[in-house]
Parts: C-alpha cells; sequence; structure tokens
C-alpha cells in the first residue's frame, strides 16, 4: 500500500527519509528514476539515507510500476519518490493506487518560477501536476511533515505561463 507519493529532484537523503518516516511509519521506499536506477554510485548514496530495517528498491518508472503491483508489496506500507512531475504522471498511469501526493522539492532553473518556497515548477510541470490533478489525486505541498500543507490548487491559480 503506497502511504505517500513525493516529487523531489534529489530523490532521497536524510531529511526526507526520517522526517517522512516518523510521519508515515513506511517499511519501503521505491524510488521511480529511469536515471537513477542505472546509476550504481547514486542507488548506494541513496541506501546510505535509508532508515536502518527499511526496504530500498530504485527502480526504473516502468519497473517501478511493476514493482508496485506485485501483492507482496501491496502488504506492506511503501513511502514512493520521483524526481518530477512527469515521471510521477508516468508512474500513476501503470499502477492501481490512487496515493496522496507530495510536491516537496523542484530546484530553480531558468525556465522554472517560483511555486513555493522549495517548489520552483517549469510550464511542463505545470500541465504533467494539471493532469495528475484531474485525476483525482490529492497534491499537497510541504518539504516536511510537520510544516502545514499547502494545498495544490490554491498555488495553483497564481502560476502563469
Amino acid at each position: 500500500m503506497i502511504v505517500k507519493m513525493r516529487i523531489d529532484d534529489r530523490l532521497l537523503h536524510g531529511q526526507i527519509a526520517y522526517s517522512w518516516r516518523a510521519a508515515l511509519s513506511y517499511q519501503a521506499i521505491v524510488i521511480a528514476n529511469d536515471d537513477a536506477a542505472g546509476d550504481d554510485i547514486r542507488k548506494a548514496a541513496m541506501k546510505m539515507s535509508t532508515p536502518d530495517g527499511v526496504k530500498l528498491a530504485v527502480r526504473s518508472i516502468e519497473e517501478a510500476g511493476k514493482l508496485l503491483m506485485n501483492p507482496k508489496l501491496g502488504k506492506m506500507k511503501v513511502f514512493v519518490i520521483t524526481a518530477n512531475p512527469k515521471d510521477a504522471f508516468r508512474l500513476l498511469n501503470v499502477i492501481d493506487e490512487v496515493p496522496s501526493l507530495n510536491l516537496g522539492g523542484m530546484q530553480k532553473a531558468a525556465d522554472k518560477v517560483s511555486f513555493s518556497p522549495a517548489v520552483f515548477t517549469s510550464k511542463e510541470d505545470i500541465e504533467y501536476l494539471d493532469q495528475i490533478d484531474e485525476m483525482g489525486i490529492e497534491i499537497e505541498v510541504r518539504q516536511v511533515p510537520t510544516e502545514s500543507a499547502k494545498k495544490y490548487q490554491s498555488l495553483r491559480k497564481k502560476i502563469k505561463f
């Protein structure tokens, strides 16, 4: 069972692993990212950030979808992390569950505008997030669980491209 899906372009790091573990009591983390799945050094770094007793799987979007559909994983509390809205959209279209989605960290870039203090979005990001929202998936914006969550739609109204 997916307890939360998160978009964070840094994928997994200590702040995320430990603060969200306390809030969600997850037993496994699935990183769904094509680039990270093929990068052994990055996978090793993420493994070091994984709390003791938590299983970690770093898979391509396609393989993560297959893993998340496995009945064995359905019995565990799973925290899913993708790097961007496009990857989240792709993954959501191959799984049966409808988890809530957390926008946590998307770094500033030339083609991006400030969506919230830690989230910068491009026009493409907004298009994918709008499609996810239209799927009926709840989207919240916050870095850590102790922050108060902001609703995607309330922030979205301020963004113009």
